[in-house]
């Protein structure tokens, strides 16, 4: 076996005779095909700050916050007594004072914290913000969302808490925090965020990383809701077309095919009349029509995007007249996604067309604007980033709106790291000059993350809140997550992450979502370093405080572990010392073990370990 064991799903299959024997031969259940929509639950977890009440003397204006009452604009609706719990709880956790709270107007000169929805300088649910008045506070959003998010950042902004994940906040400690002569209004750039992965499926967590769309979970009326983003037809030209199979990508010259699009945008509208935008894209797959007509489409656009381009220019046009106008300002969302990621000749997009720009294909060696890749000829999975920032740059010429999706995860092995951490900052910075009001991300959405991935969303979070961040700031976020997820031994924790960049570095090769570990790493790079490794997660292990921060450790252990086991396995496995051999046998089932533990038992996208276990009953070779 010469290549690397470079996803669970070869390595399972190499050794599922005797794992088999070694964990119990189980029987193989079905792999879900969609992630959980219900993962942690809706109720927060207890908070208990490592220091009580933190800062020793809170002022507003000079005066002790003992003084002040929390006053709700109740008559609003919407998240404001939310806000007000919220405010309420985390002051007490900071000072130890707990502030009444009071809905509805309050006498002349009350000292008091102001929820409402007044904004300076407002500018719909995404600004909100902090002043100082002769009576106190205020913290100001609407009643829909955004005086919540600014409850949060307040709290983070200027009583220092961290929000890391669902499961892990903090706060600095200080002596004086006096709050005078506040004038702070954010606006947030990105009107529709959304993550798609394991953590940010809880709510709380979401609202207060200011993410507003979750796909597979619905944020209640007392987060404020969801963003109107309606996924009419995702991946859904099958559905608009009226066809039963999700493989189907209809021709969209077919008259009878512009028809159905246009009957159903209609319909949706009807049902929905408050959208403001929908989404309507190609199918997954590459599949796309090659019929007479849309061959000479593709020929005279230069790309297969240009018919796409023309449907959704059609069925902008329908809405300008259909009932009058009634749903003439809905956008209409599509992706430039693989096939149709190359950008179309001879055509320019409605004004309410939105491109999303969707770079499944991106290569995470380079950052976005690094014009050293080195993709090899016929590589389909992972392209030049040269060439993607060549069509972002085409589209956004013959496209006045855009948004981003991101891919934030190797979907083929979840196990391994995914070392990109170094191209993060310059790759979201590039983003945010795009002018994209809309953002989205896909990561592994079915269990905790073995790469990092919990650090990685929270630095999205921060990226797309602060674009123009330094070098110095991220680098700060990094550490300031990494000790408090991880405990007394995050310096292993970051030197561990810090190694597998310079490792993927070192090899240079370009990859993506898909690659191997092999071609992002090389091979034989783990194995000389399980020994170090296992020094410096076992330091880690010995200085955690809890046993969450243990299995959060034990989490990234599985990384390493994978990858120096499929160095060692075919040569260890093939030795004539049977002591050699049924180490690294014992190894590879603790390793399973530990998987099962950890709740770590999917190995793809699309894959879980029992499914492995069914399929083989001796060694592959290759």
């Amino acid at each position: 076996m010469n290549k690397i064991i470079a996803l669970l799903l070869a390595l399972t299959m190499v050794f599922s005779a005797f794992a088999m024997t070694a964990c119990g031969n189980e029987s193989a259940t079905e792999a879900p095909t969609e992630a959980p929509t219900e993962v942690p639950t809706e109720e927060q977890p207890e908070i208990i700050p490592e220091t009580p009440y933190p800062t020793d003397c809170l002022r507003i204006g000079g005066i002790d916050i003992d003084e002040f009452v929390i006053v709700s604009n109740a008559a609003a609706g919407g998240v404001m007594t939310t806000a007000a719990t919220e405010l309420q709880k985390y002051i007490e956790l900071t000072t130890g004072v707990k502030l009444d709270i009071v809905e509805g107007t309050v006498p002349a000169g009350t000292r008091r914290i102001l929820i409402d929805g007044e904004v300076r300088n407002p500018d719909d649910n995404d600004t909100w913000g902090v002043y100082t008045d002769e009576d106190g506070l205020i913290l100001a959003g609407s009643a829909e969302r955004s005086a919540l998010y600014a409850v949060y950042y307040f709290l983070e902004e200027y009583l220092d808490w961290r929000f890391f994940t669902s499961d892990c906040e903090t706060v600095y400690e200080h002596s004086l925090i006096d709050l005078c002569d506040v004038d702070d209004t954010y606006t947030h750039q990105y009107k529709v965020r959304g993550l798609y992965t394991y953590d940010y499926s809880d709510s709380w967590i979401s609202v207060k990383r200011y993410f507003n769309e979750l796909s597979k979970r619905h944020l209640g009326e007392e987060l404020g809701g969801m963003e109107h983003f309606t996924r009419l037809a995702f991946h859904g030209f099958w559905h608009m077309a009226g066809h039963d199979s999700e493989g189907y990508q209809p021709c969209l010259n077919d008259p009878a095919v512009r028809e159905s699009f246009r009957n159903k945008l209609r319909a949706y509208l009807d049902s929905d009349p408050e959208a403001d935008s929908v989404h309507i894209s190609q199918n997954d797959n590459e599949f796309y029509c090659k019929c007479d007509e849309c061959l000479a489409d593709i020929e005279y656009y230069g790309a297969p995007s240009g018919s796409i381009i023309e449907m959704m220019n059609f069925l902008c046009e329908d809405l300008e007249t259909y009932k009058d106008g009634a749903y003439k300002d809905v956008k209409i969302i599509t992706f430039a996604y693989r096939y149709s990621l190359t950008a179309p000749d001879n055509i320019v997009c409605h004004d309410n067309v939105v491109i999303e720009y969707t770079i499944i294909d991106l290569c995470h060696q380079h950052s976005i604007l690094d014009t050293c890749c080195d993709v090899p000829e016929g590589e389909t999975l992972v392209r030049n980033n040269y060439d993607i920032v060549e069509q972002m740059n085409k589209w956004a010429a013959i496209s006045k709106q855009c948004l981003i999706y991101d891919y934030a995860a190797n979907f083929k092995y979840y196990y391994p790291a995914f070392p990109d951490f170094d191209v993060l900052r310059e790759n979201y910075q590039y983003f945010a000059t795009l002018g994209a009001w809309g953002y989205m991300n896909l990561c592994n959405a079915h269990q905790p993350g073995t790469d990092f991935s919990e650090l990685k969303f929270y630095l999205y979070a921060k990226m797309l809140q602060y674009p123009d961040m330094t070098e110095v700031e991220y680098q700060t976020h990094i550490n300031e997550f990494l000790e408090a997820y991880y405990g007394p031994g995050w310096e292993y924790m970051r030197r561990y992450l810090d190694w597998t960049c310079a490792a993927a570095d070192a090899n240079g090769n370009c990859y993506g979502v898909y690659s191997t570990p092999e071609t992002i790493f090389g091979r034989n790079v783990f194995g000389p370093m399980d020994e170090t490794f296992g020094e410096w997660f076992g330091k880690a292990l010995k200085m955690a405080e809890n046993e969450e921060q243990k299995t959060r450790i034990r989490r990234i252990q599985i990384s390493a572990d994978y990858l120096a086991i499929s160095d060692k396995f075919s040569d260890d496995f093939k030795s004539d010392d049977p002591a050699v051999k049924q180490a690294i046998i014992d190894r590879t089932a603790q390793f399973l073990a530990d998987l099962r533990e950890l709740g770590l038992e999917r190995v793809n996208e699309g894959r879980n370990l029992e499914a492995e276990y069914s399929e083989r009953t001796k060694p592959r070779s290759f």
